[in-house]
């Protein structure tokens, strides 16, 4: 559609398409700023819907095309992709054309929803692949340990050997017992629904101390602050990764973590100063790790940084706007 207006603004043309943004009655067409009427903003690279800097008010706008919400004579409000140019000098008309984007936009969303569909379901197979496979080396590894020791009990006729089995089948359902308590917190910490992100990382950090040795330096400024249960979830996962993966592969003896609140932001640092690694290489084990961060950053539009360089240790960086 196509809509030819004067030098003062005054909607002075149009083609019939057109009229799906400008009524045929008398009120819109020539009108000052007719335009101004039906629009509802345009996107610039930093607003949605904004009326600074308006193209009706710039002398020139070129060859350029950028995108107008216009409102429509059907009562919605629709994303056009737009061009003002002026076609004539010497009376100072110019001629604004629009294309409607909504069919592409709503392509896009579709696309972009099953795309995000799948990362889940990628996610959540990764995820029960983990867990099968501490099922099977710690709980399942544990229960047979059990499982030997009560069969062998049946052939001993001294008590003292009873005895002595009695306290190392003991420890080993103490053994069973942790290792599931672990598990079932590395699945979903009680913690983290019941009190909040800082309440579940010191619950978390303690048992990564007791577990592999590893001292968690750790600063936060949240106390009780709540956050949507999704972004608690986000920030806890991807920090509890960033952390997990400086004890595998980073070889230290501490990691800092830093979790601050802003009006704007929500920020979470993970830094250590062990190995680093090459950015630009395959990372160790699958890479799904570094990848799994930045799926989970996109479910609540936040950004992940990994500043590391080989020796010098690995920085992550997840910032979410609030």
């Amino acid at each position: 559609m196509i809509v030819f207006v004067d030098a003062s603004g005054s909607v002075i043309a149009k083609n019939d398409a057109a009229k799906e943004i400008i009524a045929e009655d008398n009120d819109y067409q020539g009108m000052t700023h007719a335009i101004c009427n039906r629009c509802d903003g345009y996107t610039n690279e930093y607003d949605l819907q904004s009326c600074v800097n308006c193209f009706l008010e710039a002398k020139e706008i070129g060859n350029s095309s950028f995108q107008v919400f216009m409102k429509t004579t059907h009562g919605t409000i629709e994303p056009f992709t737009a061009t003002y140019q002026t076609i004539d000098e010497a009376t100072g008309v110019k001629a604004f054309t629009l294309q409607n984007v909504s069919p592409q936009i709503e392509r896009h969303d579709k696309m972009y929803q099953r795309q995000m569909m799948q990362k889940t379901i990628h996610a959540q197979e990764n995820e029960r692949k983990r867990i099968s496979r501490e099922l099977h080396d710690s709980v399942i590894q544990e229960m047979m340990n059990v499982d030997i020791e009560l069969r062998l009990m049946k052939y001993q006729k001294d008590v003292d050997s009873l005895i002595h089995n009695s306290s190392k089948i003991e420890g080993l359902v103490t053994k069973l017992i942790d290792d599931i308590r672990n598990l079932s917190v590395e699945l979903r910490p009680s913690s983290l629904d019941d009190l909040g992100l800082d309440a579940a990382f010191k619950s978390y950090f303690k048992q990564v101390e007791e577990n592999y040795g590893i001292h968690v330096i750790y600063h936060c400024n949240l106390l009780t602050q709540r956050f949507d249960n999704e972004i608690e979830t986000v920030i806890y996962r991807i920090v509890q990764e960033a952390v997990f993966n400086a004890i595998k592969y980073a070889e230290i003896d501490f990691v800092d973590v830093d979790i601050e609140v802003t009006d704007e932001r929500l920020v979470a640092k993970v830094v250590d100063k062990g190995k680093g690694f090459d950015k630009s290489a395959q990372p160790k084990g699958t890479g799904l790790g570094l990848y799994g961060m930045n799926e989970r950053a996109e479910l609540i539009n936040a950004k992940v940084n990994i500043d590391t360089d080989i020796g010098k240790g690995t920085s992550v960086t997840v910032e979410v706007p609030l």
